[in-house]
């Protein structure tokens, strides 16, 4: 599958420790503990169905609001793992990524859009400067309520190819540094490679390695990689490699929006 949105269960009885319960645990579990590495709790345990659980150690009363705030943001985005026919070809360069949702809903005929999905269409297609502001006001909303993402020392764009004449993540990195008040960007070229829509995973992967160039030292830094779509997720992992060879500490990803396809668009 690779992508999730999350449910949970976070109940205390009186005298007791704080219970979580989510599903897929092994990967929630771990961005949890990433976001939050003080909290103190029992290690995760199997329950059922893919579900985990765990019991939070003494936390103090700001612990708990922060702890369920991120629980919520959590509910709302697209949690994006490795899936089976990329697990054959990466393994950690990408530590977490995400998407504000689906390109297109679920179970509908005629296909019809998400809110995400409308707006990174009309932003992508139509250049329309009320969608990319929305888009980046959502982004960085994210970013600010993730304490990983924001957390990062850089925010950062997924290259184009040169002959682009439009790239919206670009425009969209530079208004989240509006957002966020800091600076963004990063000196990060990628050659003029053929598209890759039509490619084998197998091509994908050849015509990327070695399309990417730096123009800055990033050892020991903490990357974000922000992208309008995410559909096989090649571009995304391939970029984290190239960053990890530079000497990136981590690297994350944040997408506009995620195919039901993990190869091409829905149409």
């Amino acid at each position: 599958m690779g992508r999730y949105k999350l449910w949970f269960n976070l109940t205390q009885n009186p005298g007791e420790d704080l219970f979580l319960k989510i599903p897929h645990y092994l990967d929630y579990g771990r961005v949890i503990d990433r976001a939050f590495p003080h909290l103190r709790h029992i290690p995760w345990k199997a329950s059922t169905k893919e579900t985990g659980f765990t019991y939070f150690k003494d936390l103090s009363t700001w612990a708990r609001p922060m702890l369920e705030a991120f629980l919520h943001l959590l509910e709302g985005i697209l949690l994006l793992t490795r899936t089976d026919h990329l697990a054959a070809h990466f393994a950690n360069e990408l530590t977490e990524a995400y998407a504000l949702d689906f390109n297109f809903q679920q179970g509908v005929d005629p296909l019809t859009y998400t809110v995400a999905g409308q707006l990174e269409h009309n932003a992508k297609e139509n250049r329309d400067p009320h969608a990319i502001a929305e888009l980046s006001r959502m982004l960085a909303e994210t970013i600010q309520n993730h304490p990983t993402l924001s957390r990062a020392n850089v925010i950062a764009a997924v290259p184009p190819r040169p002959s682009k004449d439009f790239h919206l993540p670009t425009e969209l990195v530079n208004a989240i540094g509006t957002h966020l008040n800091r600076p963004v960007g990063l000196q990060l070229a990628k050659a003029e490679v053929p598209k890759l829509r039509d490619l084998t995973l197998e091509q994908k992967i050849a015509t990327l390695e070695g399309a990417f160039t730096l123009g800055e030292p990033i050892v020991g830094k903490t990357i974000l990689l922000v992208d309008d779509l995410y559909q096989s997720g090649v571009t995304l992992w391939m970029l984290a490699r190239f960053l990890k060879s530079q000497g990136a500490r981590e690297v994350y990803g944040l997408a506009c929006v995620k195919s039901w396809r993990d190869t091409d668009n829905v149409a």
